[in-house]
């Protein structure tokens, strides 16, 4: 297993739920909100241009996020592959925002607002090394929040009854890769081999057992999140229904 990584004099300085940690998640949560809402009111060819102004964004801010990795330490191989969950589900879940492809928009959806939130609300203080990195890291987690959002209230997309299994499914064969390369490099990729060091009441025992804990977590958070989806699904069924009598 890897060793934890040791926290830099600024990550030793936050406070979960101090004064900055509670400034930046409220930021990004009336983001989350305001962002969808204000893309419903558009016309179709502003909504449309909204949305590559927030692919834009999201390209920029991990542009960002590596220029000041590599302006603080050499970039590695064990440390900087996006191979961590939050960092391919921005890949679907830019992917879904774009091409409005079910099983990245269930994926991002399930994952974003179960994971992204979780992560936001109790960040790992571990790489947070300076203002840019805190910075980086609340945009990151809330864009993987915001872009399934998009996808529900301007697209009006739902997930679909076994969004559950296909989700689980995925990140668990996900894990085989990464935990291969995890064994070749020494890496700690989807947190694998460490635990996070994070004080959240989800990571219960060692390793490996955390990572049970986290299976049967994900598995009612993504429960959770797929209660208003059923509330559209029905809402969207009686819609038609009374459609077809009219």
């Amino acid at each position: 297993m890897s060793e934890p990584e040791q926290l830099s004099e600024f990550a030793k300085s936050l406070k979960l739920f101090g004064g900055l940690h509670l400034s930046a998640l409220a930021i990004s949560l009336l983001a989350i909100v305001l962002i969808p809402f204000v893309g419903r009111c558009l016309s179709a060819i502003n909504r449309r241009r909204m949305m590559w102004l927030l692919v834009a964004f999201a390209v920029v801010q991990e542009v960002v996020d590596y220029g000041n990795r590599a302006s603080l330490r050499d970039l590695t191989l064990v440390k900087d592959l996006p191979l961590h969950l939050c960092q391919y589900s921005l890949i679907i879940a830019t992917v879904g925002l774009i091409t409005r492809k079910r099983f990245c928009f269930e994926f991002a959806y399930l994952i974003g607002t179960t994971g992204a939130l979780q992560a936001m609300i109790t960040p790992a203080p571990a790489g947070l090394d300076n203002m840019t990195y805190l910075v980086t890291f609340f945009t990151h987690h809330a864009i993987l929040v915001l872009f399934p959002i998009w996808n529900i209230v301007v697209d009006g997309m739902v997930t679909t009854r076994a969004a559950i299994l296909r989700t689980m499914l995925f990140v668990n064969l996900m894990g085989i890769p990464v935990a291969t390369v995890n064994w070749l490099i020494g890496s700690n990729y989807m947190y694998l081999c460490t635990k996070p060091g994070v004080d959240s009441p989800f990571l219960i025992g060692d390793w490996p057992w955390y990572l049970l804990g986290l299976e049967v977590v994900a598995l009612l958070l993504m429960a959770v999140a797929s209660v208003p989806m059923i509330y559209l699904r029905r809402k969207g069924q009686a819609g038609q229904i009374l459609n077809s009598k009219n």
